[in-house]
């Protein structure tokens, strides 16, 4: 048989860059969206459950080691180390629930004009999407920073909408060293926080 001068190697790149590749990105994009569990469904065993119940509805999450529940305090609910209460604590956690009444992108943003009530000047970073345990829910993670001549503060918050409620969930301290220091707890606190169904 005569030469037609087909390279063939090169005739078998182009098939496989043609037909199999597209089919290996397509399972790629398959396999990510299932690993995402819908908005409210993820699943989660939690050793030390605290139960957040509010008339918009009812949180499970588990803190940390070295945090507890004050008890004393409701919406926010606010976690601090042991020894420690709401009105002694430097460095809190806390959580507070909330219905969404409007776009998520509304509520971010009331939000953001708030805060700057009572401080001198504010700073407000976006921060890169941490991880969570309802990965699937539309989230927002921002830090604010208060400045102001007494007291000034900064919070990290996490917001969460699940289920028709706005979840703002946060870590406040004086500055941002303690931030760091504690932002650890932090995250495991996102990783195990869901609705009751």
């Amino acid at each position: 048989m005569r030469d037609l001068g087909i390279n063939w190697r090169s005739l078998l790149w182009e098939f496989l860059i043609l037909f199999y590749m597209p089919m290996q990105i397509a399972w790629a994009q398959k396999v990510t969206t299932h690993d995402i569990p819908e908005c409210g469904k993820a699943k989660v065993h939690l050793s030390n459950p605290q139960y957040l119940t509010t008339s918009e509805g009812i949180v499970v999450v588990e803190p940390p080691n070295g945090w507890f529940l004050d008890k004393t305090k409701k919406n926010p609910f606010y976690f601090v180390k042991q020894g420690e209460n709401y009105d002694n604590a430097r460095t809190l956690m806390y959580i507070r629930i909330e219905r969404l009444e409007a776009s998520f992108r509304s509520a971010v943003q009331n939000d953001a004009q708030s805060f700057g009530r009572g401080c001198d000047s504010v700073d407000i970073q976006d921060l890169p999407k941490t991880g969570l345990l309802e990965q699937g829910c539309e989230n927002k993670a921002q830090m604010f920073s208060c400045h102001r001549q007494k007291n000034p503060y900064v919070d990290l918050v996490t917001k969460i909408s699940i289920g028709g409620l706005l979840l703002n969930v946060a870590l406040s301290a004086d500055n941002e060293s303690q931030i760091s220091e504690y932002r650890t707890d932090y995250d495991f606190l996102l990783k195990h926080l869901t609705m009751v169904k």
